[in-house]
C-alpha cells in the first residue's frame, strides 16, 4: 500500500507540473517591414534624330538619376544615346537640321506683296530655286532679315524632383564671308512653357513651373559665346514639374530655344542680318545636360 500510495502521489505531482507548463504563454514573433523608395528622376523628351536623318518624336531620350550626394554634377543618364530637339504643332515632329545650308531670308516691312511660295513640299526654312516670291513695295523701313518665324526648337522635361540644366556650345563651323563671325554672333533665348500643344501634341495639363523656388533660366545668356567655354548653368530649378497625377506628357514642361544671327558680337539675341555681312553659313552644336541641384 505504501508503494502504491507513493506511486499515486508521484504521478499526481508529474501531472501538476505538466499542467503548469501547458498554461505558460508561447513566445514567438513574425517581423514585416514595408518600405518604399522613390528615386529622384528627370526624363527628357525629344526626337530620336533630326528630320534629315529619319528622326521620330516624341521619344524619351534621357532618363536621369538625381543623386543628392553628387550635387552640381551631371546626373547619371540610363539611356546611352543622345536625343535631338523637336517641333510641336498639332503633333510632334523631329527638329530641322540646318547644317546643310543657310537659313531663309525674309522681306520685312514691305508696303505690299512679298508673298512667299514653297511648292513641292520643299523645306520652308530654306530659299530654293523652286520657291516663288511676289513683287513687293518698299519704303524707308523695308529690309531683308533672317527668317524668324520658323518652328521653335524645343524639348520636354518631366521630373518628380528639382533639377538644373547646363548648356554648352561647341563645334562652330563657318563658310564664306561668315568666317569672320564667331559664337558671339549666334544669339540665344530660352523660355519655359508650362503647357502647350494641341491634340496629340499636347503637354503640361498636369505640370507646374519648375523654376519657382530656384533661379529659373539665366537671362544673362544672350548668345552662344556665353556658353562656349564649357558647361554653363542655363536653368536653376526649384521644384518638380509634376503637379497632379498624370502621364509623362501631361506632367512635362517645354523648354523653347530660339537662335538668331547677329552681325555684331554680343549686340542682341534678335536677328539683324544685313547685306554688308555678305554670304556664308555659320552653325554650332549646343548640348543640354541635366544636372543634380
Amino acid at each position: 500500500m505504501k508503494f502504491c500510495g507513493s506511486h499515486i502521489f508521484a504521478g499526481s505531482a508529474t501531472a501538476l507540473l505538466l499542467l503548469s507548463a501547458a498554461a505558460s504563454p508561447t513566445l514567438a514573433s513574425i517581423i514585416d517591414r514595408p518600405y518604399f523608395n522613390a528615386t529622384a528622376l528627370v526624363v527628357v523628351i525629344g526626337g530620336s534624330e533630326d528630320e534629315a536623318n529619319g528622326g521620330v518624336a516624341p521619344v524619351a531620350v534621357d532618363f536621369n538619376l538625381l543623386t543628392p550626394d553628387s550635387s552640381g554634377s551631371a546626373a547619371p543618364d540610363l539611356i546611352g544615346s543622345d536625343g535631338f530637339v523637336f517641333n510641336s504643332n498639332s503633333g510632334f515632329d523631329p527638329g530641322h537640321d540646318f547644317s546643310g545650308g543657310a537659313r531663309r531670308l525674309d522681306i520685312i516691312d514691305e508696303t505690299s506683296g512679298g508673298t512667299f511660295g514653297n511648292p513641292g513640299g520643299g523645306d520652308i526654312d530654306f530659299l530654293e530655286a523652286s520657291d516663288s516670291l511676289t513683287s513687293f513695295g518698299l519704303d524707308a523701313t523695308t529690309d531683308i532679315n533672317v527668317r524668324d518665324s520658323r518652328h521653335v526648337s524645343r524639348f520636354l522635361v518631366v521630373s518628380n524632383a528639382p533639377f538644373d540644366i547646363f548648356s554648352e556650345a561647341n563645334n562652330l563651323t563657318t563658310t564664306g564671308d561668315f568666317t569672320a563671325l564667331n559664337y558671339e554672333n549666334i544669339g540665344f533665348r530660352a523660355l519655359i512653357n508650362r503647357t502647350g500643344g494641341t491634340g496629340a501634341g499636347a503637354w503640361g495639363s498636369a505640370a507646374q513651373n519648375p523654376a519657382i523656388g530656384g533661379g529659373g533660366i539665366d537671362g544673362n545668356i544672350n548668345d552662344l559665346g556665353d556658353m562656349s567655354a564649357g558647361p554653363t548653368k542655363l536653368f536653376n530649378g526649384g521644384r518638380r514639374t509634376a503637379r497632379l497625377r498624370g502621364t509623362l506628357l501631361e506632367q512635362a514642361v517645354s523648354f523653347n530655344i530660339r537662335y538668331s544671327l547677329s552681325g555684331a558680337p554680343d549686340s542682341s539675341n534678335n536677328s539683324d542680318y544685313d547685306f554688308s555681312i555678305g554670304v556664308g553659313t555659320i552653325g554650332a552644336e549646343v548640348a543640354y545636360t541635366v544636372y543634380t541641384p
